[in-house]
């Protein structure tokens, strides 16, 4: 009896068709573009037409898919082009996957080695064939990869093929891999169409045409929406699939933003940069699955694509002023690898994945040239750090009140700050700061006398008029918990809520000995930094955040919403430097392209406060990355098992690195086992080790009976680090360099070609 599959599709029967029956075989998708050939001899240009039409397989359920349109969905046969069933389908279609008999699952073998070419596999399949008589040898050819697996054996469970494993490594293979395939199905495929009113239609072919009924319609699948035709056919493994037909400029106005994402790196010259290699990558892949009906996949085993919906204006706008070029070497398409973040290098190709010879990708630095792209500047103006009884520097929150006009160059010198304050100045500076936001000073002022931080509390409260804020914003049961600090019984019931209330919006800040101190008499540098928080927090201190963008003889370019201004600096300028979110004057500062920095501006256009905010990752032009560094822990029983999917090695006992690349990578990694030792390489030692990236080093923690107890991994980069490094594309973008001359950075020797027309 054929399964149904009402169940499965929370459908109504109609859906479910005669013998329906599904086991979903969903390759796991790898985290980067995939290699192609690499590139060989100077030959012939391929010419491919611009407007060449490209077939996207799409990810999908693989048992039923919703499609409409606005207008209506046409359902065509794929030979005749006629209607089937309907001629219009106004409120879209169901597609289900109909199988009459057979099964699926799958089967797992073990991998002892990859190749590029079909004479070298053939020839380690006769080896491998008389070193295990018995067990079935096979090739398997990977177009994601362009290469040959040879692999041995054939077993319903993992456990199974880990005894194989075994017995291949005593016979001297040492990079072994326990692989998935999916079986093909044996039954008769088909693809049932459904109805709104749940009616359906068994077609008599395993593969139909959608369109949208109106040409300027886009057809939607679930949330994402397409341009061009659909196909939607019934593979070899009995899954539906949905393949996306349309022109190659389009496909690519779904890739870019997805791959670059325009809102997080804005900058043009590196989106083209994108728009070329994903292109290029397009041209020398087209057909790479072409046993099943389509040229490249739409996740990051190709590289990722989601449709018309994902559609930004800069990324269009990159594709168009990019249109018709790619990379070639020699007259022919590169393989255009990308990778997310190289860590400050990238690696030569052949070393992550072995079938990639193309001389082209060649590990480079992503670190600025050693050119003018930096540049020193001195203060007009320092002093040394104050730090305030709150154990935290002042100078800078007070250069920017003297730069306002609250206080005078006096409230620069220490003596000065670290001085009592006495409530006459308090309420001077307060009036003075009050009406930068346009609000009167309070009737009632501070008392005569020596004023304590309970006096300040409950003065600011009252300054800023939030009386009705305090009532409205806290339960007095909130209280307990908010103030929970050391000395919390000594504030007074009527300045909790003062207390309260200004230090959840930052305008006071506990001590460092999580106290409150409401009878301490605060400093003047105390009292001037509450002063600028209220300042900072109607937005009325003046500060300008941009970018660094260069020089122009003695002035500074800075950069605000894509707009550049070259400006001087004032002989009094006030400098700082912040790191890790606290800030030091500075005598002098270094600047380099691309730069962080806040800034103010005198009464006469100069700039008379600059604050660089260091980034944290170096210099490096893929620092903007949140994936430049990282660090990943596993227990070694979780390492264990991990490893354990793809090579069973027993117990774990260690890991280490034994071959790094020209980028300090590691290429090649031992494993010991109780079963022994085993190497993997390559791209696999990401896959093996669930690591973000190969550059990567071990610390472990040791148990007292001396096994490792945790692995540490400390690394750098995201992606498999070939090829252009698309956040140090950014970068460099952001130092000025233009798309083409990123795309050669990246890639060694290439040429950039406009396809003929």
């Amino acid at each position: 009896m054929p399964l149904l599959l009402a169940a499965a599709l929370a459908l109504p029967a109609a859906l479910t068709g005669a013998g329906a029956r599904r086991q979903a075989q969903v390759p796991a998708a790898a985290p980067a573009p995939s290699p192609a050939p690499a590139a060989g001899p100077p030959g012939p240009v391929i010419t491919v037409a611009p407007t060449q039409r490209v077939r996207i397989g799409l990810t999908n359920d693989p048992v039923k898919v919703r499609v409409f349109a606005d207008g209506g969905v046409v359902v065509r046969d794929p030979l005749k082009r006629a209607p089937i069933w309907k001629k219009r389908f106004d409120a879209g279609l169901y597609l289900v996957s109909d199988v009459t008999g057979g099964e699926t699952g799958l089967l797992y073998r073990v991998q002892v080695a990859s190749y590029t070419a079909r004479d070298q596999a053939e020839a380690k399949k006769a080896e491998v064939e008389t070193l295990v008589p018995g067990q079935k040898v096979v090739l398997v050819y990977h177009p994601d990869r362009r290469a040959w697996r040879v692999r041995v054996g054939e077993f319903r469970t993992r456990e199974d093929a880990a005894t194989l494993v075994q017995r291949l490594n005593d016979e001297g293979f040492t990079e072994l891999w326990i692989a998935e395939e999916g079986q093909a199905v044996r039954g008769h495929r088909r693809v049932r169409l459904v109805d709104d009113r749940w009616r359906s239609f068994l077609t008599d072919s395993d593969r139909v045409i959608l369109q949208p009924a109106r040409s300027a319609d886009l057809l939607r699948v679930d949330q994402a929406s397409y341009r061009g035709l659909l196909e939607a056919r019934v593979d070899k493994a009995g899954n539906l699939q949905l393949i996306n037909e349309l022109d190659m400029e389009d496909y690519l106005r779904g890739v870019v933003p997805n791959e670059m994402g325009p809102g997080v790196y804005p900058e043009l010259e590196a989106l083209k940069a994108q728009a070329v290699a994903a292109r290029t990558y397009m041209v020398a892949n087209l057909g790479q699955f072409s046993e099943d009906g389509y040229d490249v996949c739409d996740s990051a085993q190709c590289q990722v694509y989601r449709g018309a919906g994902t559609e930004a204006a800069l990324t269009n706008q990159a594709v168009e002023e990019t249109r018709s070029v790619i990379l070639t070497y020699g007259g022919r398409p590169i393989n255009a690898l990308y990778t997310s973040t190289c860590g400050g290098h990238t690696e030569d190709g052949q070393l992550v994945f072995p079938e990639e010879k193309g001389p082209y990708l060649k590990g480079v630095t992503c670190y600025p040239e050693a050119e003018a792209e930096s540049r020193t500047i001195s203060a007009g103006t320092w002093t040394d750090p104050v730090v305030l009884e709150d154990g935290a520097p002042v100078n800078e929150e007070v250069a920017l009140l003297k730069i306002l006009g609250i206080v005078g160059p006096e409230a620069l010198e220490r003596a000065y700050l670290l001085a009592q304050c006495g409530p006459v100045e308090a309420e001077r500076w307060t009036t003075f700061a009050l009406g930068l936001v346009g609000k009167a000073p309070p009737a009632n002022g501070l008392r005569d006398g020596a004023m304590d931080m309970n006096d300040l509390a409950a003065y600011v409260a009252r300054a800023l008029g939030w009386d009705e804020k305090m009532r409205l914003a806290l339960d007095d049961r909130d209280l307990p918990y908010l103030l929970a600090f050391k000395d919390r019984d000594d504030v007074p019931k009527e300045t909790q809520r003062p207390y309260a209330v200004l230090i959840l919006e930052g305008l006071l800040q506990p001590f460092p000995d999580n106290t409150l101190r409401p009878r301490h008499h605060p400093s003047r540098g105390l009292v001037l930094r509450s002063l600028y928080r209220i300042l900072d927090y109607y937005g009325a201190t003046g500060r300008v955040q941009g970018t660094y963008r260069g020089s122009d003889g003695d002035k500074v370019l800075l950069e605000v919403k894509r707009d550049v201004q070259g400006l001087a600096l004032s002989p009094s300028v006030a400098l700082y430097r912040s790191f890790r979110d606290v800030s030091y004057p500075a005598r002098s500062i270094p600047l380099t392209l691309g730069d962080r920095v806040v800034y103010h501006l005198a009464g006469d256009g100069t700039l008379d406060y600059l604050k660089v905010i260091a980034n944290q990752r170096g210099v490096s032009d893929d620092r903007y990355s949140t994936a430049y560094r990282w660090e990943q822990r596993y227990a070694r029983a979780d390492l264990e098992a991990l490893i354990k999917a793809r090579v069973d090695v027993g117990r774990l006992k260690d890991v280490e690195p034994t071959r790094r690349g020209v980028s300090g990578r590691v290429v090649e990694v031992r494993i010991t086992g109780s079963r022994g030792q085993f190497y993997i390489r390559g791209f696999k030692i990401r896959t093996a080790l669930g690591v973000r990236e190969n550059l990567f080093t071990i610390d472990r923690t040791v148990a007292p009976d001396g096994d490792v107890q945790t692995f540490v991994f400390s690394g750098k980069g995201w992606g498999h680090g070939v090829g252009l490094c698309q956040v140090g594309a950014y970068g460099m973008a952001l130092r000025g360099k233009s798309y083409d001359e990123i795309l050669r950075h990246y890639y060694t020797g290439v040429e950039l070609t406009r396809r003929d027309r």
